[in-house]
Formats: C-alpha cells, sequence, structure tokens
C-alpha cells in the first residue's frame, strides 16, 4: 500500500516547490491535488482554468463552498488511490482548505464531520512561516486567497491569512511534524526528505 504523505501549510508557505522536489527524487509518486479535478482528460471536466474556479469558489457561502471542495479533494483522492506508485503526496490535503473554510464562516461542526471523511495520512509536514513571508512570495494574489474581496492584493492576502491560520487549532498538531518554511526550498527539501526516508 502507498505510503501517503501530506505537505500542508498557508497559502505562499512552499508545498508546490517542496512536492516538486519530492517527486523529483522519490521518483515512485502520485501527486494529489485538490485541482486534479482541471485535468483535461477528465471528461467531467467542470472548468477551464484557476480563474474559473476561484470566481465560483466567490460566489458561493460558507458551507456549500465547503462541501463543493470536499467534493474535489474526494476526487482526486479516490483517483489517487488506484495508483501503484510507492508514495501518495497530498498537496495541502483538506486542513488547508477547511481552516480557510472556517476562516471565512463555515460550520466547524460540518468542518468536523467531512474532515472524518478523508483517510489519515501517514505523515504530515506542516511548513510553519510568518503570513508576512508568504506575501513577497507570491507573484499573484487570487480573491479566494485573500477573503473573497473584489480587488486581491497584499495586505488582504495578509489578512485573510493570518484568519485562516488562527482556525488550524481546530487540527490535531500532535500528529504533525512542524518545519520551519522560512528556510530555503532546499533546506526544508533535505529535511523532510531525511525524515520521510529515516
Amino acid at each position: 500500500m502507498a505510503k501517503k504523505i501530506c505537505i500542508t501549510g498557508i497559502d505562499g508557505a512552499g508545498k508546490d516547490t517542496l512536492l516538486e522536489l519530492l517527486s523529483e527524487n522519490l521518483k515512485s509518486v502520485t501527486i494529489v491535488d485538490i485541482w486534479d479535478i482541471l485535468d483535461q482528460t477528465n471528461e467531467n471536466q467542470l472548468f477551464k482554468s484557476k480563474k474559473d474556479i476561484d470566481d465560483y469558489l466567490c460566489s458561493l457561502s460558507p458551507d456549500s463552498r465547503l462541501l463543493f471542495l470536499a467534493h474535489a479533494l474526494k476526487f482526486s483522492i479516490d483517483k489517487a488511490l488506484l495508483s501503484t506508485n510507492k508514495y501518495i503526496l497530498l498537496n495541502a490535503y483538506y486542513y488547508k482548505y477547511f481552516a480557510t473554510e472556517l476562516s471565512l464562516g463555515a460550520s466547524p461542526e460540518l468542518v468536523k464531520q467531512l474532515s472524518k471523511q478523508f483517510p489519515d495520512p501517514d505523515i504530515t509536514f506542516y511548513l510553519d512561516v510568518d503570513v508576512s513571508i508568504t506575501a513577497e512570495r507570491k507573484k499573484r494574489f487570487s480573491r479566494y486567497e485573500c477573503g473573497l474581496v473584489e480587488n486581491p492584493n497584499k495586505s488582504s492576502f495578509i489578512n485573510a491569512q493570518t484568519k485562516a491560520k488562527e482556525e488550524w487549532s481546530l487540527f490535531d498538531s500532535s500528529k504533525m511534524i512542524t518545519i520551519d518554511a522560512s528556510k530555503s526550498p532546499e533546506q526544508i527539501f533535505v529535511e523532510v526528505l531525511n525524515l520521510i526516508e529515516g
């Protein structure tokens, strides 16, 4: 059975960069991304671009958006579990999206119930970094990651991500390995790889 490794943290924490480095070195991997539903080979494709998704998410109420995100993530995980690869790398997983939805007014009870529908990772790495650093890393801001504002910018990003980060207390941090994500991508990669292979 594949080993499920979760790389999570707020927007801009360095998840994609770390996942890319891990996939290059671990070789036999399947990456689970909530937006696998964008796959052009999927005949049931709902959206043509990430902007389409951003616009759609911003049109929903918090609980309906939460249900949609759970649906998209479940689609990706079910697909990944069919793989014969050695590792399944979970990008952000439900932690990031559910924390964001809590900060936007979603029901904590619904979050708890939906969380139970997803398999526990074998190991979870939480990339912890100050929101001001992640804001500097971002080249572009979406409405969703900026709290659904009409004109996303660095200030609204910092405000929204600070609120989302506060909601992580709902999750059991004792099951997560906290990584200082203010380090260079190479340092983070070596630290995480050693923990995976150790």
